[in-house]
């Protein structure tokens, strides 16, 4: 097999692998909780808070790159340094409703680009995961939705132009993050990905059929 058909194969699996954790993400909020329901399936077992911040540990350890990075963006939140103490004051200070989900899980709807000191679209969820022990930020997950091709694509290219100035290009990219193709068929996805030591983030963008184009922002620590 030569390099180029595995460069489109690699770049096609990971176009499907963000296409599907974005629709799994959307079966999970409140517009998509329906449709599971008429699908017949359930919401999955709640795992433990510790098993979720084990699997955060698993999963920053097997994606992170080798070198580390100059800074950590994170929509203005500083990671492994910020408490759930933090972010809750941050959210009574711009007024954003925000959640204990559970145990080391916060999570905030609605959320004004204004009270992040950005602009563009509003955020629908935003999500926050801490250490249990120590309570510090470790995971942040921003979640845009029913937005047209054009909204996308431009949001996307804002956050990846604002995450080059301070950390450079992606570590990788798939799909195609143009308006036109984004907006041209169901479950067209485009990503882009920062891997490194201790910081993991990804940006991507997928069309959801009926509800229009999800983009989503994610930063993870990945030290241990």
């Amino acid at each position: 097999m030569n390099v180029a058909l595995l460069k489109r194969l690699s770049l096609y699996a990971a176009s499907v692998l963000v296409a599907l954790t974005l629709v799994g993400g959307f079966l999970h909020t409140k517009a998509g909780r329906p449709l599971l329901a008429r699908l017949g399936v359930g919401c999955p077992v709640k795992a433990s808070p510790a098993d979720v911040e084990a699997a955060r540990r698993n999963s920053a350890r097997s994606q992170r790159g080798t070198e580390a990075v100059a800074s950590r963006p994170a929509l203005g939140f500083a990671l492994d340094s910020m408490t759930l103490a933090d972010v809750k004051a941050w959210a009574a200070q711009k007024h954003v409703d925000c959640e204990d989900v559970r145990a080391g899980y916060l999570r905030c709807v609605n959320v004004p680009t204004a009270a992040l000191g950005q602009t563009g679209p509003n955020i629908d969820k935003l999500e926050f995961g801490f250490t249990i022990a120590s309570e510090r930020l470790v995971n942040v997950n921003a979640w845009r939705s029913g937005l047209s091709g054009r909204a996308a694509a431009a949001q996307m290219d804002s956050v990846i132009d604002g995450l080059r100035t301070q950390i450079g290009a992606p570590t990788t990219e798939a799909g195609d993050r143009s308006a036109k193709y984004l907006a041209a068929g169901h479950l067209h996805t485009a990503v882009a990905s920062y891997r490194f030591k201790d910081y993991i983030a990804d940006v991507s963008a997928t069309n959801i059929p009926g509800r229009g184009l999800m983009l989503r922002e994610h930063y993870m620590s990945a030290r241990d």
